[in-house]
């Protein structure tokens, strides 16, 4: 083999050298490559679960609160203070315009008044009417955990001596307050029960307004809440004020001289 030969027998050599050095430096690359690719999908994956754990956040937060919401008192000196509320679905406030509606019927004469709040919830009238220069409230509810935000309510709003919270049926501790009264002050009655009691405890309703009528002193008024579907000829015959706001109906009557009275 002459020097020329030897010479192309080297550049050979080196030739299949350099190209398996490129080789591997690209399959080299390659794998790195293809790792990289295979590190940024997985990081998408968990990006992409991390959009499902904020639409799931997203979602809870669209679902109602279990902590306790706050009503507040619309009128009068304590114009604005919060009445705890438990916020269970057991209990049923009067809508805030509803509210305020009642009130505004009532005018200036709720001053000087006894209220009496029975199938109370939140005592949320009872509280109004204090605040708009009732003298006292009875305030009825049968649930206890109910009674114990009514009770918070009344020491945060320093109203202790004129408050007081009856934890009882009030059927039965409503027909025991409307009894004779020791002087002519006249009263205010809200009897607001579940709606569903219209239909059930009708006769028993009857005669809460019954006892109210027997025994309210003259000026004296009730006011009864029902759904709008509710029959207002199935109430005591009475001279009624009824005013229609959604779907609830508000009737006022105010109690006059009887010489008996038939349901």
């Amino acid at each position: 083999m002459g020097f020329l030969g030897l010479a192309h027998l080297v550049w050979r050599f080196l030739l299949i050298g350099l190209e398996t050095g490129l080789s591997g430096a690209v399959y080299t690359l390659a794998m790195k490559s293809n790792r990289k690719t295979k590190t940024n999908t997985n990081r998408g994956s968990g990006a992409g679960r991390g959009s499902r754990r904020s639409k799931t956040s997203e979602s809870r937060a669209g679902q109602k609160s279990a902590t306790p919401t706050k009503l507040r008192i619309i009128g009068g000196k304590h114009r604005g203070r919060l009445i705890d509320y438990h916020g269970a679905d057991f209990t049923r406030p009067m809508k805030d315009n509803i509210r305020e509606n009642l009130f505004n019927i009532l005018g200036p004469s709720i001053r000087g008044r006894l209220a009496f709040d029975l199938f109370a919830g939140t005592g949320a009238l009872g509280f109004e009417a204090l605040s708009r220069g009732a003298e006292s409230a009875v305030i009825v509810e049968q649930n206890r955990q109910a009674v114990r935000f009514i009770e918070k309510t009344t020491t945060v709003l320093e109203l202790e001596s004129q408050v007081r919270v009856i934890h009882g049926d009030a059927f039965l501790a409503g027909a025991a307050q409307l009894s004779p009264p020791d002087d002519d002050k006249p009263w205010v009655v809200f009897l607001c029960p579940p709606y569903a009691l219209w239909d059930s405890a009708l006769p028993d309703l009857k005669g809460l307004i019954s006892r109210f009528w027997e025994h309210a002193p003259i000026g004296s008024v009730l006011v009864a809440e029902t759904e709008k579907s509710f029959d207002p000829e199935a109430l005591p015959t009475g001279n009624w004020d009824f005013r229609i706001y959604g779907n609830t109906r508000l009737g006022f009557i105010e109690s006059e001289p009887r010489c008996g009275l038939s349901l």
